[in-house]
């Protein structure tokens, strides 16, 4: 028997620099988990089942699941650690969809926790995560170097100005200014942007997300448990990865996200969206870089090749523009690894049930959510949430 998996609730903690946080791995997740559990108006008790991401090679060895669990109290529950690579974030919502849509469980908690937290040698320990093979790793190719090469292809092959992709950081800080949970909140400029340093051309320090500690959490629930809790319903309606090659080589080229152009004409496909432009209300997508916003922005359809940086400047993609995109400020302004992985989730439900306060979108009845991660980034999941009326 199937039944429609639902999100009844959603739990964050505020981003900040790691060697800031006052509290524990532990404590971090904790602590989202009950306020998820909060904002559901549910008890502990009725969890059926643990989702935790963990990325081996990455976080410390106590953020294994089954420790996890315990520290929250909850050992004896069924454990899923879901390893995916930098993609663990939006596949802890893909498992916990299955494991309710397929009538496993009623109730399942999502734990994202922070990635970053614990970690000496972080750039070499990136470097030998996202090297595919030895001489890649040999060149000491990490996230910011890919980043950078999306992003250098990009604006040749299309001639986008380093102005259009300092817009996208300026968008970003003024979305970011209002959510309480993100990490870099502060106002800035295109002129501080393009003044910031040159760390891998075309990026800046500024257009390259801040490494961050928080944690995420979300309830993933059957429709009928939803309907006994707290929130407005929102439904997952479609959720799926996408993989392209994992050799620079074998891909067809760095000027767009190819494969998550596919995989955004099946997840649309599946729920129904016709035109993303115009049938949906609110777009959170994990964009750790300033440049591949616009990319994503042709990935999924909303503008024609090339046509992003004009799509950006009419405003079309602003708060209060035609299609609201990265209205949380989105991972250029808080990157805690997995947790910022699951959070374009939690972020697109909060609006879906109209509770994104100081951020709101009017009236957001369907969202996508989005995370990338793996070697060269090559796994895309893509997800579409639907609000639907309560008749209980």
């Amino acid at each position: 028997m199937t039944t429609t998996a639902m999100i009844a609730g959603v739990g964050l903690t505020p981003g900040m620099w790691p060697r800031k946080q006052p509290r524990s791995v532990a404590e971090l997740c904790r602590t989202a988990a009950w306020a998820a559990l909060e904002h559901a108006g549910a008890d502990v008790s009725s969890i059926d089942a643990i989702v935790v991401g963990n990325i081996d090679g990455v976080e410390p060895t106590a953020v294994a699941g089954q420790a996890l669990a315990r520290a929250l109290g909850l050992a004896g529950l069924p454990v899923f650690p879901v390893n995916t690579g930098g993609a663990t974030g939006a596949s802890l919502p893909q498992v916990a969809y299955q494991l309710v849509k397929g009538g496993q469980f009623e109730s399942v908690l999502c734990l994202g926790p922070p990635t970053f937290d614990g970690v000496i040698d972080f750039q070499a320990t990136l470097s030998d995560v996202f090297a595919a093979v030895e001489d890649e790793l040999a060149l000491g190719i990490g996230p910011l170097h890919i980043g950078a090469m999306y992003g250098s292809s990009y604006q040749q092959r299309y001639g986008v100005d380093d102005k259009d992709f300092a817009s996208v950081v300026v968008k970003a800080r003024a979305n970011a200014a209002s959510n309480p949970y993100a990490h870099m909140r502060d106002p800035i400029t295109v002129d501080e942007v393009l003044a910031s340093p040159m760390i891998a051309t075309p990026i800046r320090l500024a257009m390259a997300c801040p490494v961050s500690s928080s944690a995420v959490a979300l309830l993933v629930t059957s429709r009928e448990r939803a309907r006994a809790l707290n929130n407005p319903l929102v439904a997952i309606r479609s959720i799926a990865t996408n993989a392209d090659a994992s050799r620079i080589a074998s891909r067809e080229d760095l000027t767009g996200f190819h494969g998550l152009a596919l995989g955004a004409k099946r997840v649309f496909a599946q729920s129904g969206i016709e035109n993303p432009r115009t049938d949906l209300d609110v777009i959170e997508m994990f964009s750790p870089y300033a440049p591949w916003e616009l990319m994503q922005y042709e990935a999924l359809g909303l503008c024609g090749p090339g046509e992003a940086a004009a799509l950006l400047a009419s405003g079309a993609t602003a708060r209060d523009g035609e299609i609201p995109f990265n209205v949380s400020g989105s991972s250029i302004c808080t990157n805690g690894g997995v947790a910022a992985e699951l959070a374009p989730f939690a972020y697109a439900t909060l609006q879906l049930m109209g509770q994104a306060a100081g951020y709101q979108v009017p009236d957001a009845r369907r969202a996508a959510a989005h995370s990338m991660g793996s070697q060269w980034f090559m796994c895309q999941t893509l997800g579409v949430l639907e609000r639907e009326e309560n008749d209980r």
